[in-house]
């Protein structure tokens, strides 16, 4: 393995670097995805091996799943905080700083529950 000392560097002008970081960035990206496929082909390997088709299939026999299947999907809001009605919250993910300070405050989450009427 070469090693490379970050003396060496240390003379270049600026716009060098930047290629060079750039550069370096798209490097790493590749041999990221390239890894990641590695890694991908070895668990369905298991997979197979312990009688599964791939390794989504083992996953769902666990009660879990590879990717969300709602990824990138903006939810509906499910709570509205009732000092800003423009700050809402569709239950999922962090919850919000307004609806912890609420609930601090001894305030249950069901109270700000958006009832939507059919």
């Amino acid at each position: 393995m070469n090693t490379i000392h970050s003396s060496n560097f240390e003379d270049l002008p600026l716009e060098e670097l930047v290629s060079l970081s750039t550069d370096l960035d798209q490097i790493i990206k590749k041999k990221r995805r390239e890894k990641s496929k590695q890694i991908r082909t070895q668990m369905n390997e298991l997979a197979r091996v312990a009688g599964f088709e791939s390794v989504e299939e083992f996953m769902e026999s666990q009660g879990g799943r590879m990717t969300r299947s709602d990824k990138g999907i903006k939810l509906p809001p499910k709570y509205r905080n009732p000092d800003n009605h423009e700050q809402t919250w569709s239950g999922k993910g962090p919850t919000p700083k307004w609806l912890r300070d609420l609930e601090s405050q001894g305030r249950n989450r069901d109270q700000f529950l958006i009832h939507h009427s059919s």
